[in-house]
């Protein structure tokens, strides 16, 4: 079902209604041998080929894969590819390479449900439960999804948040649209929104039967796996090294995995770091135009008298330059006091506490310690903020900065000390991390088993499928 239909979200309806919901088409399994969809382009269709799509066409144990399922996977790919430029292929080689592609993905779709069986890992009567019942509360959002939205555009009942705000009049109007939509996409007469429901609902327990074997197969490969002390000072050596790479070469990228709440402890620090206090108060709106303006000006100003000067103009010149230039900077002074001023004095008021003998927690309680490049290629801070903290000693502050829309004020909290960190604080997580590593490679390579043993011992029904592509 995966692949037979593409459940649509409110984000996505309008392109879809655009290709006729953006899906495959699903061929009725009552005329098996009719035409299934458009053939993909620069394709044509095979003539007396069996297009029998409710076909078994692989077989891997109990679990099987329909010709209509590898049909839409590899019209999946088809679609992919030609986002990027790439037309549907028309020899025989490249097919094949397509169709194989899409039985893989099918059968490794599938893997937890084959393994579970044969291993024999089973879901209890409660978790079935909660798996059908979170099935059918993702097919009714589904359900809503598309009605709200369908009655949004054909009619006139605006924006709802759901179907139980439509009149029965509206709620018939919105299912006529809809209906025809969901008959296009089927290439069915009969079909119609409870159809596409339940097909939405298959899905949803499908997925959840594989996520839940998943769960229970994934907690076996756990228990077997035990990252020895070899094991993790490899983890550290390699995890080590691939920080120092990463964080030497942007050091943002240092402030961003410690404020991450996931991921890998920090083993390294990066040089030029320091955690800082930001004190920032903005000004309502944006700053006066006019401010802009005259810089401009005044650079224009500059460059005149720059010119006249060495080229040994009249000083009436120049004096008149040098008038118009102290009005625009007077100007300026003027205009950036008006706009910054409550901002300037918010920030004075906490400087004056500073020099007064406060913490920067009495004078500023709400400021947040701040990860900050001393380097100047900061690009979440000005230049001018980098520049103030970096002449700051541990425990100093800085003057009041004034920068694009913004009062700043830098605290220095401390720097960083660049190098590889202490371990010994962090010798659990690291232990943790390994072992969180070890479990995921142990995975990963049970799977790709899994995958080569099913590939070799699943049945292939070449004829059923052999229309796909054609």
């Amino acid at each position: 079902m995966k692949h037979t239909i593409r459940l649509i979200s409110v984000a996505l309806a309008a392109l879809l209604f655009a290709s006729a919901f953006g899906c495959l088409v699903r061929q009725d399994a009552e005329t098996p041998t009719a035409a299934v969809t458009d053939a993909p382009s620069g394709v044509a269709p095979a003539p007396n080929v069996s297009r029998n799509r409710d076909a078994v066409a692989v077989e891997l144990g109990d679990v099987q894969i329909t010709a209509g399922e590898i049909e839409d996977m590899y019209n999946s790919y088809i679609e992919l590819f030609s986002y990027y430029g790439t037309s549907a292929p028309t020899d025989e080689e490249s097919i094949a390479e397509y169709v194989q592609m899409s039985i893989e993905d099918l059968l490794t779709e599938r893997l937890p449900i084959w393994k579970a069986k044969e291993t024999g890992v089973e879901l209890t009567e409660a978790e079935l439960d909660k798996i059908d019942q979170d099935a059918h509360y993702s097919a009714d959002e589904e359900y809503e999804s598309l009605i709200t939205y369908y009655a949004s555009y054909y009619t006139d009942a605006g924006d709802v948040a759901s179907s139980a705000e439509l009149t029965p009049e509206q709620l018939e109007e919105t299912l006529h649209y809809l209906n025809d939509e969901i008959r296009e996409y089927y290439n069915d007469p009969n079909a119609d929104i409870d159809v596409y429901i339940s097909e939405a609902y298959d899905y949803y327990y499908q997925e959840g039967i594989v996520n839940a074997y998943v769960e229970k197969l994934r907690a076996v490969s756990d228990e077997t796996v035990v990252a020895d002390d070899a094991a993790v000072e490899k983890w550290y050596e390699d995890t080590l090294a691939e920080q120092k790479e990463t964080f030497d070469g942007d050091p943002t990228m240092y402030r961003t995995s410690r404020e991450s709440t996931t991921g890998d402890p920090l083993l390294y620090v990066p040089e030029g770091l320091a955690v800082v206090k930001l004190i920032k108060s903005t000004p309502e709106g944006e700053a006066p135009a006019e401010i802009s303006e005259n810089n401009t000006k005044i650079a224009e100003y500059e460059a005149e008298y720059g010119k006249i000067a060495l080229s040994g103009g009249d000083e009436a010149k120049l004096e008149e330059i040098r008038a118009e230039y102290a009005k625009l900077v007077q100007k300026n002074e003027e205009l950036r006091e008006a706009y910054y001023g409550d901002s300037v004095a918010t920030v004075n008021g906490i400087l004056e506490k500073l020099r007064g003998g406060a913490s920067i927690d009495e004078a500023a309680p709400d400021a947040r310690e701040q990860i900050l490049c001393l380097n100047g290629s900061d690009w979440e801070f000005a230049e001018e903020v980098q520049k103030a903290a970096a002449a700051l000693q541990d425990g100093a502050y800085s003057d009041v900065i004034t920068v694009g829309n913004a009062v700043y004020l830098v605290y220095m909290v401390g720097r960083l000390t660049p190098g590889a960190v202490d371990r010994a604080p962090i010798e659990d997580a690291i232990r943790t991390a390994a072992k969180a590593a070890a479990t995921e490679t142990a995975w990963n390579e049970l799977q790709d088993a899994w995958k080569a043993e099913a590939l070799e011992k699943a049945v292939y029904h070449k004829e059923a499928y052999a229309y796909v592509g054609k």
